[in-house]
């Protein structure tokens, strides 16, 4: 049989599984073609607000326990206290605890909370979160995680460039995870944004970061509507891409309640900020005519005193 075809045979020979009663999202793993189990899990929860996507570390058996434990540590956050950075630190203390695990055993994960029209991100290690926007063209992606590896500190520091970091060879070294270390704190990172209508959010695994670029990302999102054909577009790219690594996608759409993009936080802020700078200058512009006023009824009040004096 050709690669062609074991390629299009294994690209089928995965369950595509949708989020159930999904209406805003869609999800879906693909173990790719050079792993012989997939390692990553992935979680939704629409009605309580909640999304996850964990890369699991250690080869064999153990990195389906690191990504498997993320999540359970996750449902079980989403319907008690929603301490989503407690829960994942769980998760560590878990994983550090368990008599099979060892050093290389843990697991990255990226999580969505929304609370109202806001949104919380949380992460370790290099799953990622994006967000699109839609406008001109093919509208704006943005990654709103940044990775916990080694390329990622040598950009930070200047010593590469994303070019670089894109073939180095130490690219998929990561700095931080959970569980896969002695450490037994764990320092979770978290971004807050509001939602603005239109937008949706991009959470995946480094199988699909890694394999297929920004630019054809945006592409994918900006030219289907439908999520779950997003979702499978976006595995089919890093399988066509090479599959070198497990795959895992989540996409989610803005709630309804989010406000149109013209009337996001920042732009109010800016708009707000204009009306002050526009009344600002009305009354610099009226401050020497009050001051001519001003004078003028001094000296008229002074003339009349003197009047009297006299």
């Amino acid at each position: 049989m050709s690669e062609a075809k074991v390629r299009e045979v294994s690209r089928h020979s995965e369950v595509v599984q949708h989020t159930p009663s999904a209406t805003r999202s869609a999800g879906a793993t693909h173990p790719g073609y050079r792993r012989e189990q997939n390692e990553d899990a992935y979680w939704a929860d629409e009605e309580k607000g909640i999304w996850v996507v964990a890369d699991g570390l250690g080869g064999h058996h153990a990195g389906e326990i690191a990504s498997q434990t993320v999540v359970e540590e996750i449902q079980q956050c989403a319907s008690t206290d929603r301490h989503y950075e407690r829960a994942l630190q769980r998760a560590h203390a878990l994983l550090l605890g368990d008599e099979h695990s060892t050093a290389n055993m843990g697991s990255t994960a990226v999580v969505l909370a929304e609370e109202g029209d806001y949104y919380h991100i949380y992460w370790v290690g290099d799953s990622r979160a994006y967000l699109w926007t839609p406008g001109d063209k093919n509208g704006e992606l943005s990654q709103l995680t940044s990775d916990h590896s080694y390329v990622q500190m040598l950009m930070d520091s200047g010593a590469i460039n994303s070019e670089e970091a894109a073939t180095h060879p130490n690219r998929h070294v990561i700095t931080r995870c959970i569980g896969g270390s002695t450490n037994p704190k764990l320092e979770v990172d978290r971004v807050s944004h509001r939602w603005s209508s239109g937008q949706k959010l991009l959470l995946c695994s480094d199988g699909l970061s890694s394999e297929v670029p920004n630019e054809k990302i945006n592409r994918i999102i900006a030219e289907n509507p439908n999520n779950h054909q997003i979702v499978e577009l976006l595995i089919n790219a890093a399988l066509d891409a090479g599959g070198k690594d497990n795959i895992t996608v989540q996409i989610i759409e803005a709630p309804a309640i989010a406000p149109p993009p013209s009337f996001s936080q920042e732009s109010h802020s800016r708009t707000a900020q204009n009306e002050t700078n526009g009344d600002s200058q009305s009354n610099r512009s009226w401050r020497p005519l009050l001051v001519l006023l001003a004078a003028c009824g001094a000296i008229a009040a002074l003339a009349g005193g003197i009047f009297q004096l006299f």
